[in-house]
């Protein structure tokens, strides 16, 4: 039996040496990205913290170089660089090269944006990368337990009376921004409110512990420290908490015919990249992304995080960086009255 070959079949069999060239590249291509990513880094890795050592951004930055660099296999270093609440370290991060050797640890909301909107520092907000939002330490409205205000309506209320109430704020912080935030969806005039600054966030906890402010809005998880001592009225996050029985800030917003406000209570902490990274080194920032979230989401990490009272959330760079813009121009929007 004669079998006759059809031009279709002829033209498929000349065209295969072209697909298989074809296919040869692409597989050259994406095994030299591959043997790329694999090559970086060979040099050590600088992780800068604008605070000093101790608090909980560098906790967080000294966990992650400890479970991250038997990863990348190179050592990785903490260099503080307090000053200006953060705007010194920040600066300086962005005067490193963006080749992925160099990374911050500081919480993007509300540090970041206030160093720069109201420290003046002489980077761009849109020169940094948020990571993941690891720790979203969210925030609540607190009053001590022996407040008379059971609710944040009736706390609302005493705050339309010029004088009548107080609150303890680190000038610029979450807690601050979104007291702000609240008064002017409100048309409650800024004075009303008796603002008592403090330098820190102990202090801070210690006057609400102590009774001497009526309200304070401020993280969470940090105020579990004195949870004993206080009560939520509200939880100033999109989810419920697990650790403050109260009802959600905008929920209640909702119930006095508000829209939904930004949500700047608590802070936003995690490891951050110079924005142009991704375009300039792709395979560098692929590795780098996939040693972060392998980090993040091992058990060993998880166990360590718990135990240090640190966050330890993978969230992609795209929601990460979301969740920060909003408060970004929150912090732009009130930085006149801050300065």
């Amino acid at each position: 039996m004669n079998h006759q070959i059809s031009p279709l079949t002829n033209a498929i069999k000349r065209s295969l040496p072209a697909v298989s060239a074809g296919i040869s590249c692409l597989v050259l291509s994406v095994g030299l990205a591959s043997a790329a990513q694999a090559d970086w880094p060979e040099d050590p890795i600088e992780i800068i913290v604008p605070f000093d050592a101790g608090g909980s951004a560098d906790r967080m930055a000294r966990g992650l170089a400890e479970h991250m660099s038997p990863r990348l296999e190179v050592p990785i270093s903490i260099v503080n660089r307090p000053g200006g609440a953060g705007a010194l370290g920040a600066t300086y991060f962005q005067q490193q090269a963006a080749d992925g050797q160099t990374l911050l640890v500081m919480q993007a909301t509300p540090y970041l944006a206030s160093a720069i909107e109201v420290g003046g520092a002489p980077v761009e907000w849109e020169d940094f990368q948020l990571l993941s939002a690891q720790w979203n330490d969210y925030g609540i409205v607190a009053v001590h337990n022996d407040s008379p205000y059971h609710s944040l309506e009736e706390l609302i209320e005493a705050m339309r009376e010029s004088g009548e109430v107080s609150s303890g704020i680190i000038v610029g912080n979450g807690g601050h921004l979104q007291t702000l935030v609240l008064m002017d969806a409100l048309d409650i005039e800024h004075d009303n409110v008796r603002f008592v600054t403090y330098s820190g966030g102990a202090p801070l906890r210690a006057a609400l512990a102590g009774n001497q402010v009526d309200f304070e809005i401020l993280a969470a998880e940090a105020a579990l420290s004195i949870s004993d001592e206080v009560r939520a009225l509200a939880v100033v996050n999109d989810e419920p908490s697990d650790n403050w029985d109260a009802p959600l800030f905008n929920d209640e917003m909702q119930q006095l015919g508000i829209e939904p406000l930004p949500l700047i209570g608590g802070n936003v902490t995690g490891l951050i990249a110079h924005a142009s990274l991704q375009e300039e080194h792709p395979e560098r920032y692929q590795r780098l992304l996939q040693v972060y979230q392998e980090t993040l989401e091992s058990d060993e990490f998880q166990a360590w995080a718990s135990e240090a009272g640190i966050g330890a959330d993978w969230v992609s760079p795209e929601d990460s960086q979301a969740l920060v813009d909003e408060a970004y121009r929150a912090v732009q929007q009130y930085a006149p009255l801050l300065q």
